[in-house]
């Protein structure tokens, strides 16, 4: 079997080496600088996500609205994997969400966030993050909310 694997990195190194005259074998084995990642010629080109849409800035803040959670995702890019994933927040009963900030930290990780589920006026939202490939990204959610309680 470890011949085998041998054989197998030898003819990828020689079949790199042959095609562009310089190897590439940190890159294949994720030794590389995490950048390198990005999609390129061979596989297809990256569109590049608008500014706008990299943040998810929904409702306001009224004065009885109180900060429900501030949840800081982040998430690692790897070798051509794309992370797309859901964070949920769930409020007690009685409470209606009248904002959601989903801010980017840092620079432009090609991220694209949205409303899944629930959301405004709702106890719960469900946020999904759809990650460019061989990325990963770095986001602040703020969520706030009423609390509408009443003895009656």
């Amino acid at each position: 079997m470890d011949r085998l694997c041998l054989a197998l990195l030898v003819a990828v190194a020689t079949a790199l080496v042959a095609s562009n005259g310089e190897p590439e074998i940190p890159a294949l084995l994720g030794m590389a600088d995490p950048d390198c990642y990005e999609l390129d010629e061979n596989h297809g080109p990256m569109e590049d996500v608008p500014e706008s849409r990299q943040n998810l800035l929904v409702g306001s803040i009224g004065p009885d609205d109180r900060l429900m959670a501030r949840i800081t995702h982040r998430v690692r890019g790897s070798p051509f994997l794309s992370h797309d994933q859901d964070v949920t927040f769930r409020g007690p009963q009685y409470t209606n969400i009248t904002a959601i900030f989903v801010t980017k930290l840092g620079t432009t990780q090609q991220t694209v966030p949205s409303i899944r589920s629930g959301g405004l006026w709702n106890e719960f939202v469900i946020i999904r993050f759809l990650g460019a490939r061989s990325l990963g990204y770095d986001y602040n959610i703020d969520i706030y909310a009423s609390i509408n309680c009443s003895n009656s």
